[in-house]
């Protein structure tokens, strides 16, 4: 290889992971957007009653489990100052005139679950001044004290540690308490066994802090269920607890059936219902909360595109984030094509596996990505045996070349529309059936049935099996994601790519298959020149 070609490869190869080196360590540049996982547009959408120029409401606060940004609230003609120092935030809108209009509070959110193991044994028997009003018992009626006694005196023996003592209550709340939202009162629900959420989780609250144990009531909101077909409702606000054992929170609720856990669908809005059960009564105002999946995939491209669009550099202004969300969605799934192409040149090149032409196996990948790998398959290979006994056939009626492919294409989309027709009353998923590419099946068929009169059925399926085998490497190419917003983030790696492949363009040397074919000629030659010796 000559020396200018060495160099021009070497500085196509070299530079891109330069400037990869340059945004990272120079401009303090990610690689790649941020992973994120459950993250939900929330909304909170609030009308105050009355005539009263200040209001004030909880919203989310940033805590384990809980990451919270682009937060933003909103109200015509006031002013919002967030109260951070109770046990959640609590956002005061104060205006000049009584408020005529909404206030609203939305943000993303993303959330993790929350699992505590292993929670030891409990004697504590004082606890610090912080802590005494969770310890508050409120007032209740004789009703509520003597059904509260005797249920202590049946589910509890009076000298267990106070962990024990809080998973027995747990339990009985959780299990014998069915939910129903008329019965508010803790005499109705202990006496019928049947309580609101909200009622359950004070009767918990109730019973553990007459216990000694602190305890409150959660005030959260559960995230809609995005399968496809579930009615969710109207969000509402609904209730769990928590209890100080062992020098933590620990998490329990008595409505879904966790102890010691928070699942990564319940956003705590406020850990002390007390504190704020005037302000979301709705005596005081009426409000609605929205809540949809943020994005879907794994990569927050939307912030990362920010931070790029932020940087004062030649590659804020080349990125591919300035472009509209449908064109970048388009060059995600081309910028992955050169990675194919060279997967290709390594396999024919260098492996020597052969194939039905060069773009076949590409546009292979391509389909199996846009329906699905099992089904990609399948149709496929309907596809090929449906041509060659199609093609078998007319060779009887020996027509002339274009006649004879434009039936065999007629007879593809028949086959396409009988599936169709087939699946509109299945479970089966007609999902981009149209982007199939009807036109190369077509002449694979043609080639296919050329390839077997010419050089036979074993070298025909050797080569359909290998341009099977690189349409196969495609797909799970394309099945990285972290690869795919690599090329996007990155398409520089483009130049890389080229250099790659003027490296294999160079190669003059023999294929691996080639060894492995002529491996007798190469005994042979051996035992020859063992035998001139």
């Amino acid at each position: 290889m000559k020396k200018a070609i060495v160099i021009f490869t070497a500085g196509l190869i070299l530079i891109p992971l330069g400037l990869l080196y340059y945004k990272a360590k120079v401009l303090n540049l990610s690689l790649l957007p941020q992973m994120v996982d459950d993250v939900w547009n929330f909304h909170l959408s609030i009308k105050p009653k009355g005539e009263s120029r200040t209001f004030t409401f909880p919203i989310p606060r940033p805590s384990p489990g809980i990451k919270i940004t682009d937060e933003k609230l909103g109200a015509k003609g006031s002013e919002v100052f967030i109260d951070s120092s109770s046990d959640s935030n609590l956002a005061t809108w104060t205006a000049k005139e009584p408020f005529q209009d909404k206030v609203s509070y939305s943000a993303r959110i993303d959330l993790s679950p929350i699992i505590i193991e292993n929670i030891p044994k409990d004697y504590t028997v004082s606890y610090p001044k912080g802590l005494k009003k969770y310890l508050k018992v409120p007032e209740l009626s004789p009703e509520d004290i003597e059904a509260l006694e005797s249920l202590e005196k049946a589910i509890l023996e009076g000298n267990e540690d106070k962990t024990s003592v809080v998973r027995k209550i747990y339990y009985y709340v959780e299990e014998e308490i069915r939910r129903n939202f008329t019965r508010r009162t803790i005499y109705e629900a202990l006496t019928s066994g049947k309580g609101s959420p909200l009622t359950k989780a004070k009767i918990f609250n109730i019973m553990a802090r007459r216990k000694n144990v602190p305890s409150r009531i959660v005030v959260m909101v559960k995230m809609p269920d995005i399968r496809p077909g579930v009615d969710n409702g109207k969000l509402r606000f609904t209730y769990s607890n928590e209890v100080f054992l062992s020098n933590r929170w620990i998490p329990v609720d008595t409505n879904s059936g966790l102890f010691g856990e928070r699942a990564d669908t319940h956003l705590v809005i406020h850990r002390n219902f007390d504190e704020v059960e005037k302000l979301i009564s709705k005596k005081y105002a009426t409000y609605t909360i929205q809540a949809e999946r943020a994005i879907i995939n794994r990569y927050n491209r939307a912030e990362f595109s920010k931070e790029v669009l932020k940087s004062d550099s030649i590659f804020s202004r080349l990125s591919l984030y300035r472009l509209p969300l449908p064109l970048q969605t388009m060059f995600m799934t081309i910028l992955l094509i050169p990675l194919g192409t060279l997967v290709l040149s390594l396999a024919r090149n260098i492996i020597g596996i052969p194939t039905f032409g060069i773009f076949t196996p590409i546009i292979l990948t391509l389909f199996f990505r846009e329906t699905s790998f099992g089904f990609g398959m399948l149709f496929f290979g309907v596809v090929i045996l449906v041509g060659i006994f199609e093609r078998y056939i007319l060779d009887k009626f020996y027509l002339l070349a274009v006649p004879r492919l434009s039936i065999l294409l007629t007879l593809v989309i028949m086959l396409m529309m009988g599936y169709t027709l087939f699946s509109a009353d299945t479970i089966i998923s007609q999902k981009h059936l149209a982007f199939f590419p009807i036109v190369i099946v077509t002449t694979n068929i043609e080639r296919l049935s050329i390839m077997i009169a010419e050089e036979g059925l074993f070298n025909t399926l050797k080569t359909l099996l290998g341009t099977l085998v690189i349409a196969i490497l495609g797909y799970f190419l394309y099945a990285i994601n972290a690869l795919e917003m690599l090329m996007f983030t990155n398409p520089e790696l483009l130049f890389s790519i080229i250099g790659c492949l003027i490296l294999i363009g160079k190669y003059k040397g023999y294929r691996l298959s080639e060894f492995i074919r002529f491996r007798d000629l190469v005994k042979q030659k051996k035992r020859l020149e063992a035998s001139s010796k």
